[in-house]
């Protein structure tokens, strides 16, 4: 189930040559892929071609501010990074970029309108499920390239917009099947197949949430029989998950799934050890958990808590052998005070993504591409950041490992991380194109 792109790795990280050849060689590509170390003196510019003067104009929309702030602000830092290396690194084909963030709210359409009707080169986001499920015919209509930062209902690519639909909207994260089916099997990992009866799940009461339940209850179902003895949907943001908790202990689940995020988290945590509820649970997975580390108290990690960080963890590969991951988190804590979580790399990616096949295109080209021309090099596009390698496929969806890890203290960092890591391919928890998640579960 692992992949580990440091294969072939020296003491020192990766094979110098071997990072240089798979990212194509360019200044930027490695600049991005957080080997700054590989810049030579003399960069490789693109000369010749036809390049406009002025700067690139790109949009971010993110939730800045409430309980969802501790997703979206990782993901405004990870953009913020993206496009702070691309800049010191002389641009895109010798073009800045002008990022100008906004607050995602409700209004992640009218946004995007906005951005467009501003002239935007590129945009980025959105956080929520729901409002990327309103973007993609617009953006579609209006023909203007978004690469999602999050966003990761499912069925968005597999059913609602499959590629024949869908042109210009893009998703850099890893969708809902390979967090939700990585969470299964995680658990089976640990407690064996015989050992896994019943199960349970309080999930967010929206999109994400719904999709991330059944996504997590037919992989369970296929791997071990089990029974689910309960579900529940709290409201986003809400105050209170008393009820779930008592209908968990009063259940006695083998498992408990939970793709709570933020505020709702670090609720369930806290509500969970006042009233026992690791007491009467063999195991706590939850997919998106990791994702509110910062938040995380000392005291809110203990229990058997195995917490998930979608397609990117600090620490793996392992910081002593693949130095782009140790450098990413010196450079993010001493720019903003924080740990860089899978959100961070939500911002990171995207634009990293965007950057690398505005590059590719001008190289192939000769010119700077229109959006169209675009849209085709980000198809089946492959690129590294300091996470690893990343593939956008012929689906539109970004294809990156994900991680799963024991919830624990660092008092090195004063701050939540995961150890004991289990790194998960995306091949093995993600259908093969054309097929739905569902289906292809079903079919094992």
């Amino acid at each position: 189930m692992t992949t580990d792109p440091t294969a072939g790795s020296t003491e020192g990280g990766m094979d110098r040559r071997t990072v240089m050849k798979a990212v194509g060689g360019t200044a930027l590509a490695v600049a991005l892929a957080g080997c700054s170390d590989l810049l030579q003196e003399e960069d490789d510019p693109i000369e010749d071609a036809e390049v406009p003067d002025e700067p690139i104009e790109a949009g971010l929309q993110t939730f800045l501010e409430g309980a969802p702030a501790v997703l979206g602000v990782q993901a405004q830092y990870g953009a913020e990074t993206a496009v702070r290396r691309i800049n010191d690194n002389g641009g895109i084909a010798d073009r800045q970029v002008e990022l100008e963030v906004v607050e995602e709210g409700e209004e992640a359409l009218e946004n995007y309108q906005q951005f467009v009707d501003d002239g935007m080169d590129v945009t980025f986001g959105p956080i929520s499920s729901g409002n990327h499920e309103a973007m993609v015919p617009e953006i579609n209509d209006q023909g203007v390239i978004n690469v999602a930062t999050d966003g990761t209902v499912t069925t968005l690519y597999e059913e609602d917009h499959p590629p024949e639909d869908n042109q210009y909207s893009f998703r850099f994260q890893n969708h809902d099947v390979m967090e939700a089916l990585a969470a299964a099997i995680e658990a089976v990992e640990l407690l064996g197949e015989d050992e896994i009866d019943t199960y349970a799940g309080i999930n967010p009461g929206y999109a994400f949430g719904f999709d991330e339940q059944e996504i997590f209850a037919a992989g369970i179902e296929q791997l071990t029989g089990a029974e689910l003895v309960y579900e529940g949907f709290p409201d986003l943001g809400t105050d209170d998950m008393s009820t779930h908790i008592e209908e968990v202990n009063s259940e006695e689940p083998d498992v408990l799934f939970s793709s709570c995020w933020g505020g709702d988290a670090t609720l369930l945590l806290e509500q969970g050890h006042g009233a026992g509820m690791f007491d009467n649970v063999e195991l706590l997975v939850g997919p998106v958990l990791y994702g509110s580390a910062n938040d995380l108290s000392e005291d809110l990690t203990d229990g058997p808590i195995r917490a998930g960080s979608r397609n990117f963890y600090w620490d793996q590969p392992d910081t002593e052998r693949w130095s782009p991951g140790d450098e990413l988190v010196a450079e993010v804590q001493d720019e903003y005070g924080v740990l860089p979580t899978a959100h961070f790399m939500s911002g990171y990616g995207a634009v990293t993504a965007w950057a690398t096949a505005a590059e590719k295109a001008v190289r192939l080209l000769g010119r700077w591409p229109d959006q169209e021309e675009l849209a085709e090099v980000l198809t089946n596009h492959g690129f590294f950041t300091p996470a690893g390698y990343h593939t956008i496929g012929p689906d539109h969806q970004g294809y990156s490992n994900a991680h799963f890890g024991e919830l624990a203290w660092s008092g090195e960092y004063d701050a939540a991380v995961i150890e004991d890591v289990n790194v998960y391919a995306a091949k093995n928890v993600s259908p093969p194109q054309g097929q739905t998640s569902l289906d292809w579960i079903e079919s094992w």
